[in-house]
């Protein structure tokens, strides 16, 4: 292998990757314990709903858009679920209704842009507060609890070493890739970022296109909803807010662009790592969580700036 196709594909690595590796050495001199297989799973399981959350969003943003109802949809997922759980309606069918209004919020959102032009960014910021506002009124505002076995099922019993979430996890980004890689879909999710007129061309209605990648990504919302209210063991109006920024900044930590229909879901799972790997070791640190948010956002920020800037290097 040559210098420059060594220094190409260096170049080429999500700026995830690289600090990833700065903050596992930056914890690791600076934390007690923090190299142990407990640490390290535990990152992988709270980290388990935003993946499958931003397999969504890296589809959305290699069409050129961004999905910002995805935590109230979130909200919305988990709180339906418990309050009819509370009514005695039979697991599966509490469940079923529940991830059917995910999916249908998306199918909307994508419906909406679709057929009414209307940039990704406002059509899902309106749906964001309509559904956070149907979370709160339907929960009255505060957690509800409700106990049963499934939580601890999937949440914390394990095959082959590793708890149920992360074998579901695991499920959404072999599916995603899969539908990016090897499908038609995923072929005109790549157009619609990068040549949308080839969509045309071919003979392919664009809005079709967008109607299925929203609904794809009210699927994965339904599915995190799920996740994290077996492993929180509740339902919290407010339990998914931030959720909406997090995976956009993971794709984007991920090498996914949003101007040339380039990256996918596999760099996802760095930027991901990094934004749960930046809050575990704030949390070991004993950093006050009004701080946390505030530093993951400007580290955050770096990278995408120092990526930025690396690119550009490289085309001069």
């Amino acid at each position: 292998m040559t210098g420059t196709t060594w220094k190409k594909r260096v170049g080429s690595l999500p700026p995830a990757v690289w600090m990833i590796v700065v903050m596992l050495v930056f914890y690791g001199l600076n934390t007690k314990n923090y190299f142990t297989l407990s640490n390290f799973i535990s990152i992988l399981v709270q980290a388990a709903p935003l993946f499958v959350v931003a397999c969504g969003q890296t589809i959305i943003v290699l069409m050129q858009g961004t999905d910002l109802s995805l935590g109230a949809s979130l909200n919305m997922m988990t709180v339906v679920w418990v309050v009819l759980m509370q009514k005695d309606l039979p697991l599966g069918a509490a469940l079923a209704l529940a991830m059917g209004t995910a999916i249908c919020v998306g199918l909307l959102n994508g419906l909406i842009v679709a057929k009414m032009k209307l940039p990704p960014f406002i059509a899902t910021l309106g749906m964001q507060n309509i559904l956070n506002s149907v979370a709160l009124v339907t929960s009255n505002g505060s957690s509800v609890y409700f106990e049963h076995r499934i939580y601890k099922i999937v949440a914390k019993s394990s095959f082959l070493g590793l708890p149920y979430i992360l074998w579901i996890a695991l499920a959404c980004f072999l599916l995603t890739w899969v539908l990016l890689k090897f499908t038609r879909f995923g072929a005109r999710v790549v157009s619609m970022g990068g040549n949308p007129e080839s969509l045309k061309v071919a003979g392919y209605n664009p809005e079709t296109a967008t109607v299925q990648a929203f609904t794809y990504t009210g699927l994965m919302t339904a599915v995190a909803g799920f996740m994290l209210a077996c492993r929180v063991e509740s339902c919290n109006p407010i339990v998914g807010n931030g959720f909406e920024f997090n995976s956009v900044a993971a794709v984007l930590l991920g090498g996914t662009s949003m101007r040339e229909g380039r990256g996918g879901v596999g760099g996802t799972v760095f930027g991901v790592l990094l934004i749960q790997i930046l809050k575990n070791g704030l949390v070991m640190m004993n950093v006050s969580s009004i701080y946390q948010t505030a530093i993951i956002g400007v580290v955050v920020l770096f990278a995408i700036m120092l990526d930025a800037y690396i690119k550009r290097r490289q085309e001069e």
